[in-house]
């Protein structure tokens, strides 16, 4: 009887040593011997832990992933510092100024009654600034589109000088009147003078003069009685 239990005593030590787990956590084994003796026991204490392994090599950057969705804008920041005055820069150009065209002249001399419609000519250039006056046709030439003024002068015989003196003249503009004058003695014994005016319109080679009518007669001296003058008001 001692010896059968000593028996078995030995087999169960020889069980523990040849144990091996299974997936429930159950250690089990069946004994290779005539008796198919199993023994079953619980699982054992947790074991302490490992020690660290070594550190694994640095993986390949990966691809760049979308751009993502624009966010919202953020709050307006405060106004910065003014920053410092910058180099004084290059003068620079001035704009041409308009065109100035001006002119001014006088007759000296009397005109009497010629046969045909008449250009009066002046002998005496005041003024001819940008050179438009023709003092050879009496004639005003348009150097510059725009807009001018013209204004011109007549005067009538003493009539003791010239009986019935009188005058009939006009401003023409390419050969239309504009504008005219008209003065009678009708037997008075003093010269009458008188003035006209116009604003024209004027495309550059458009011409203006003064004309006197066939039959009537202009009256002038050294006092310069008889002038002609005009200037650009405001160029196109």
């Amino acid at each position: 009887m001692k010896i059968t239990v000593l028996v078995y005593l030995l087999l169960v030590l020889r069980t523990f040593a040849a144990l091996e787990t299974d997936q429930g956590g159950v250690c089990s084994r069946q004994l290779n011997n005539s008796q198919n003796i199993t023994v079953v026991a619980a699982p054992g204490a947790k074991g302490e832990p490992g020690t660290e392994g070594p550190q694994g090599e640095k993986g390949v950057i990966g691809a760049p992933g979308k751009l993502g969705p624009v966010g919202p804008a953020g709050e307006k920041g405060d106004k910065g510092e003014q920053g410092p005055a910058g180099e004084k820069g290059a003068p620079g150009t001035s704009p041409p100024g308009p065109p100035v065209v001006a002119f001014s002249v006088v007759r000296t001399t009397k005109l009497e009654k010629p046969s045909s419609h008449t250009v009066v000519t002046y002998n005496i250039v005041l003024s001819n600034v940008g050179g438009a006056y023709n003092q050879e046709t009496g004639k005003f030439v348009a150097t510059v589109g725009g807009v001018y003024f013209f204004t011109f002068t007549g005067m009538t015989l003493y009539l003791t000088l010239l009986p019935n003196a009188n005058y009939h003249v006009h401003l023409m503009k390419n050969g239309a009147k504009m504008v005219g004058l008209f003065e009678n003695n009708g037997g008075s014994l003093h010269q009458r003078s008188s003035s006209n005016s116009a604003i024209l319109q004027m495309q550059p080679g458009d011409e203006v003069w003064v004309e006197l009518r066939s039959g009537y007669s202009l009256h002038s001296d050294g006092s310069r009685y008889l002038t002609f003058s005009g200037f650009l008001i405001h160029a196109d």
